[in-house]
């Protein structure tokens, strides 16, 4: 198994700093996904504690919590496949450097799967904040300037 020189390795490990970033922004994307999901959950668990019967605007609230709980779950979803994608490309990459064979399609399709996948993520999380933002509401009344 021929192994290339240091500075050969230093470069390609130089090369694998880009997933690290997007590895890096994932996981802080996602710890957004969880918080937000957070929220969902103890709302929901609070207005399903209040004594029966529940008012149609709780039970209405419940299922917009519910849209959106399912919404920040997908998000997720999409957030965990681009980091292993990430995973796996830098994987193959460094597989592909020792064992000199050529894995760069592989590995551009993982970072390409990588992306659209992370958009379907943020995608899910915009669609999540524009639920939160129909349903808000500070309880102040516009009243028109006399």
């Amino acid at each position: 198994m021929p192994m290339g020189s240091l500075q050969d390795v230093t470069q390609f490990i130089q090369l694998a700093v880009a997933p690290v970033f997007l590895l890096t922004g994932l996981a802080a994307t996602m710890t957004i996904f969880i918080n937000r999901l957070s929220r969902v959950v103890d709302r929901g668990r609070f207005l399903e504690g209040k004594p029966a019967p529940i008012s149609k605007d709780d039970q209405e609230e419940l299922f917009s919590l519910e849209r959106r709980a399912q919404l920040i779950y997908r998000a997720l979803l999409f957030g965990v496949t681009a980091a292993l994608c990430v995973c796996l490309l830098m994987t193959i990459a460094f597989a592909g450097e020792i064992f000199r064979w050529n894995a760069s399609r592989i590995v551009a399709t993982l970072f390409m799967l990588a992306l659209f996948s992370y958009t379907a993520a943020l995608l899910c999380l915009l669609r999540e904040v524009f639920l939160a933002i129909t349903n808000f509401s500070l309880g102040i009344h516009h009243v028109s300037p006399k």
